[in-house]
């Protein structure tokens, strides 16, 4: 019996990008910036109209940004007594002090003229623009449908729409936006990429795939593609592409710890061992490490495999470290991540070293936790191989009174038990585990032992 289960994959945070991709790059497209500059003019259908005196200053405002002083264009607009009575000024003067980069009080006037005007069409819009920048996506959700409903249908507000909906994990209505974006503004990036990475969300793998074949086309250079296509890759179950997509982003130095594990572990399902443990190296000793649960996963890779050798290496690289020192701490780690590296150990030991160290790293840990119900099971899969057999059935009946480990118990107290030609008893075990946690492999297993002590297998 192996003592160490064949892991089933994919594994935690195995795709790059399950949040949106940043909206970042946005702010700095030649697109985004005529989109909202261009909101300057006042539509007076649905936008208030600007007196005479009004008009006075905007055009001095005007005039001075023309002669490439804003701070003068924002002054002439702050220090006017019409300000707090003029939906036009507030809007004019946030939009300066938008692009001055000055967040606060540009959302402050955004604010001030739509409580002057409520349906002001473009202050929705760039307020919840400036929302998004600040990280406010919930905000600036309700100005986004506003604008909308306000009748504005260009790119900017369609892609802002649909990334807040992404945001939300509304996928398919993010892909309805972002592609109603695109048809104002083709050529923007971000709503390209929002589109790929929705379908990706939708389990349309094979077009998000070609969506992104075709941007990287025009520019192999942006790293994010790379990624973004290998998470497509791997949702087509198709490692090699995503091994070298990963590896072009790897060795320009961008990739960060978590993806370098992805990375990693691709490489071992792949066989690929000696690329994985240099990757995981990488992710390990980085500066800001892969999560403690990812790195355990690697190990546990390298144990289905029953590649001890490469196993025991990312244990020595984990104990070198810090980091990780401190999350698999007996005393101070968190008691699940904890446990599974006990394991993990212990099985190293039982497999490469001293067999009776590696017994006594469970015994330890079960006695300091004995509601781990998997060391248990552990523990009495050793005792068993080492014909301990009342041993191990004490073990395994302790593990069946644990909820989350009964099902495993049961079904290897069966196996021990039906190993001893005792079928009634096996049988009876396995149909406990069996009520558990329901799989066919099982019930065909019980109705072959139901065959074999002669009964009728619609008892089951």
């Amino acid at each position: 019996m192996r003592l160490f289960p064949s892991l089933t994959l994919l594994l935690t945070s195995a795709s790059l990008y399950a949040a949106p991709l940043p909206i970042d790059p946005l702010w700095k497209s030649e697109t985004f910036r005529r989109s909202v500059t261009a909101s300057y003019g006042i539509d007076s259908r649905i936008e208030p109209v600007i007196t005479a005196d009004e008009a006075s200053y905007l055009g001095d405002s005007a005039k001075a940004m023309a002669d490439g002083d804003r701070a003068k264009a924002i002054a002439i607009l702050k220090d006017s007594s019409l300000l707090v009575q003029s939906a036009a000024m507030q809007f004019n003067l946030a939009s300066l002090q938008f692009e001055s980069g000055d967040a606060t009080a540009c959302i402050e006037h955004f604010e001030a003229a739509l409580k002057l005007y409520p349906n002001f069409r473009d202050a929705h819009r760039n307020l919840a623009i400036v929302l998004i920048q600040a990280g406010k996506v919930d905000a600036a959700q309700p100005h986004l449908d506003h604008a909308l409903a306000l009748g504005s249908m260009d790119g900017t507000t369609l892609g802002l729409l649909a990334y807040a909906r992404a945001v939300k994990g509304n996928h398919q209505a993010a892909l309805d936006a972002y592609r109603l974006a695109q048809l104002t503004q083709p050529d923007e990036r971000q709503w390209q990429l929002g589109e790929a990475q929705s379908l990706l969300a939708l389990n349309h793998a094979r077009e998000a795939a070609d969506l992104v074949q075709g941007m990287l086309k025009k520019t192999p250079e942006e790293m994010n593609l790379w990624r973004l296509q290998a998470d497509a890759w791997m949702a087509l179950e198709d490692n090699q592409h995503a091994i070298t997509d990963l590896e072009i982003v790897y060795r320009t130095g961008t990739l960060d710890a978590n993806a370098t594990l992805t990375l990693a572990h691709l490489c071992v399902q792949d066989d690929l061992p000696d690329l994985a443990l240099e990757r995981y190296r990488s992710a390990l000793t980085a500066i800001e490490p892969a999560p403690a649960i990812r790195a355990l996963e690697g190990i546990e890779l390298f144990l289905s495999r029953e590649d001890w050798t490469h196993g025991k290496e990312m244990v020595t690289i984990l104990d070198q470290s810090d980091f990780y020192r401190k999350a698999f701490d007996l005393e101070k780690g968190e008691k699940s991540l904890v446990s599974r590296m006990v394991r993990a150990r212990a099985i190293l030991e039982l497999e490469t070293g001293d067999r009776a160290s590696g017994a006594k790293q469970l015994e330890d840990w079960t006695r300091r936790e004995p509601l781990d119900g998997a060391a248990l099971i552990l523990l009495a899969r050793f005792r068993s191989e080492s014909n301990q057999t009342p041993e191990a059935e004490m073990l395994l009946e302790q593990a069946e009174r644990i909820p989350e480990s009964s099902a495993d118990a049961y079904y290897d107290h069966a196996r021990i038990r039906i190993g001893a030609s005792d079928y009634e008893k096996g049988l009876e075990l396995l149909r406990k585990s069996q009520e558990i946690r329901p799989r066919e492999s099982l019930a065909q297993y019980i109705v072959a032992i139901q065959a074999l002590i002669g009964g009728s297998p619609s008892e089951f």
